[in-house]
């Protein structure tokens, strides 16, 4: 995953979580794990279209947390972070492996934030990350799996089990399938069902 991306993953999460205001650059820069440029480069794009405001003195507030995670969503590329593409009894033979650390993503993860009992629909494609270095070559090929390189920070932090939840929205909202598109669906309605935060925060 490029760096752009982990810092606006980063922003997205904490803004679900209720923190908005950052105060400066670097704080963000450090909570994300990339360089200061690096982090200034992502933020010139999220200010671009209103989801992130810099503030007069310094630092900046995500004013939209719906823009940030569909920002992030449109941007990410699975195929790029893709190691294999496997069966399913492959992979779970793969997490049945006691020394592998990995995280569930796409709509394994969404039932997880949904409350735990997938009342949406049939799975479909299942999204894993993990840190272990894998071929294609070891595995069969199938579409059922993908499995992810899973980033150092991601590694820290993915501590349930499964991935963040602005990295779930942004792998669903990247998945082909009808399964993808209602967990994409669930998950807005869920966050963004309420008034706008846009329209609260500037209220």
């Amino acid at each position: 995953m490029k760096n752009v991306e982990i810092v606006w993953r980063t922003l997205a999460d904490a803004a679900l979580e209720g923190q908005r205001d950052w105060n400066s650059i670097g704080e963000i820069a450090d909570a994300a794990s990339v360089a200061p440029s690096t982090t200034h480069q992502a933020l010139g794009r999220l200010v671009d279209i209103g989801a992130v405001r810099p503030n007069s003195r310094r630092g900046y507030t995500v004013v939209s947390p719906e823009k940030l995670l569909e920002a992030f969503a449109a941007h990410r590329n699975l195929r790029a972070d893709t190691m294999v593409s496997t069966t399913l009894p492959a992979a779970q033979e793969l997490l049945d492996d006691d020394g592998v650390d990995y995280a569930l993503s796409g709509s394994s993860a969404a039932a997880h934030y949904l409350g735990g009992r997938n009342t949406i629909s049939d799975l479909g494609r299942r999204i894993v990350y993990t840190t272990r270095p894998l071929s294609q070559a070891d595995f069969p090929e199938g579409d059922e799996v993908i499995i992810l390189v899973e980033d150092p920070l991601a590694a820290r932090t993915w501590k349930s089990g499964y991935t963040s939840l602005a990295q779930t929205y942004a792998d669903l909202w990247a998945s082909p399938g009808w399964q993808a598109a209602e967990f994409t669906r669930a998950l807005k309605a869920k966050l963004f069902g309420d008034a706008d935060w846009e329209q609260r925060t500037s209220a």
